[in-house]
């Protein structure tokens, strides 16, 4: 339970540092929606998980899923509770703040029904479960990889929100570098896993964008 309340601690004492510092609102809004990505998962994933029935590339992942932490978390922290980053900075427009907000909060509706369908079944790394239930209804009906459009959202969220040449961009440049280096092989991992089911639902089901094939 004190693991789990860490990250709030931490965008508490990040919050009072961007005011302390004297932060634009932007910052405020940013950790506003990191917390809620914390809360959502806390939330959703809380209580005892089905046990690991198989890992694959477990190295790669950990290295991939801690830089996915630095672009979305540690690095952007670290930009507002500190001036290290302070040279890379810019004046956003109001309508760039805006998209940005609308973009994020869209993203964690998404997060926030990707892990509510998927319940147990879910993995930070490419994971199976025992007993693990192929998922294909919600917004699984409509596309079979949801959490990874909700965090590409919510990325796309802080680079438009997080208005820093370096914190902005880095959370959508890591989180690509997982889905590119992931993607192959957790399909593959689904498809071992599940045979002719797996091919139908791939088959009629676009990977990230509703009504998007291919």
């Amino acid at each position: 339970m004190i693991n789990n309340l860490i990250p709030f601690g931490i965008m508490i004492a990040a919050g009072a540092a961007a005011m302390w510092r004297g932060a634009p609102y932007p910052a405020l809004v940013f950790l506003a929606l990191l917390a809620a990505c914390f809360a959502i998962r806390l939330w959703l994933t809380s209580g005892p998980d089905k046990e690991v029935a198989e890992q694959r590339h477990k190295s790669r992942e950990s290295v991939m899923v801690f830089l996915v932490f630095l672009g979305m978390a540690l690095v952007p922290i670290v930009t507002i509770g500190t001036p290290i980053f302070d040279f890379a900075a810019y004046i956003a427009s109001p309508l760039q703040l805006t998209a940005g907000i609308v973009v994020g909060v869209a993203g964690l509706f998404l997060f926030w029904r990707s892990h509510a369908d998927l319940g147990k079944n879910w993995s930070a790394e490419l994971e199976l479960r025992r007993e693990h239930e192929l998922v294909v209804s919600g917004v699984y009906r409509f596309i079979r990889h949801p959490m990874y459009s909700a965090i590409f959202l919510i990325v796309f969220g802080q680079l438009l929100v997080l208005n820093n040449w370096i914190a902005g961009p880095l959370g959508l440049v890591a989180f690509l570098i997982l889905y590119l280096m992931r993607i192959d092989a957790e399909e593959l991992m689904m498809k071992d896993q599940f045979g002719d089911s797996w091919e139908e639902y791939a088959d009629r089901t676009p990977r990230l964008i509703p009504h998007l094939k291919g």
